[in-house]
């Protein structure tokens, strides 16, 4: 019988085991990762077949609530780092959040617009500009970003009544390339999109004195600490090729 329970025993180690490594990683990423992060995934695929990554996007802040709520993701990309440290700290993560990058956000319009961007942040107060896209300042840290810099030029209260809000600085992105807005202040990693460079007309970069720094940080959850590629994709992000697909697509890394 002692035989019998040993061999049961081992047969479910063997199947857990088994399950979690065919179980796809779940990564949660900010939504100005939507390209470069898909591009790492492709990437990692590349020099770790057979593996299953299931990425999804969204507002950092949405997030961070889901993740107090028993969300089941595996790795959770902050636009700032301030969320993943709150869970660290809280009990629901292993380790540390670590600095992944540090993002920019840009004045964007469709080609066509009627607007000169290359005269910085003032031209929203031009009587032509209808509508401006942010992201929402209550959960998305690049909103916070825009509304800081707008803050920063004595301009948020007057602007209040043009601003179109997305969920995220992608859905404010989309705002500005569907033409809901004439306007974007988008993340640089969106703008340098191929599809939004198609579209859009040369855009212009924020002073980052504007803002508080886009500190965007990650962390392995309490889920994906049970998840045997969670540590591995971590440590591909934070290798060469993970920083050098984060630089193509306008993100600050940190060094050594």
């Amino acid at each position: 019988m002692r035989l019998i329970f040993l061999a049961l025993v081992l047969l479910v180690s063997l199947t857990s085991g088994a399950f979690a490594q065919n179980k796809p990683l779940t990564v949660f990423g900010a939504a100005d990762l939507r390209y470069a992060l898909d591009a790492v995934v492709i990437a990692f695929n590349k020099e770790h077949p057979n593996t299953k990554i299931e990425t999804i996007y969204g507002s950092s802040g949405k997030a961070y609530a889901q993740i107090r709520n028993g969300a089941p993701y595996d790795l959770y990309f902050s636009a700032n780092i301030a969320y993943p440290e709150s869970l660290i700290k809280d009990g629901f993560g292993i380790g540390e959040a670590k600095l992944y990058a540090i993002g920019r956000i840009v004045l964007w319009q469709r080609k066509g617009g009627k607007i000169d961007l290359f005269k910085g942040i003032s031209v929203l107060n031009d009587p032509a500009v209808k509508k401006v896209a942010i992201a929402n300042p209550e959960h998305a840290p690049y909103g916070v970003a825009a509304m800081q810099t707008l803050k920063t030029h004595g301009m948020w209260d007057g602007i209040q009544p043009k601003l179109v809000m997305g969920e995220n600085i992608s859905q404010a992105a989309h705002f500005a390339a569907s033409g809901a807005a004439d306007v974007g202040i988008i993340a640089y990693s969106l703008a340098l999109a191929p599809e939004m460079k198609q579209i859009g007309e040369p855009f212009v970069m924020i002073d980052y004195k504007d803002h508080k720094p886009l500190r965007q940080g990650y962390m392995i959850t309490k889920t994906g600490a049970n998840h045997p590629l969670a540590k591995t994709f971590a440590e591909f992000i934070e290798g060469k090729t993970g920083k050098e697909i984060l630089k193509q697509y306008g993100f600050e890394v940190p060094t050594e």
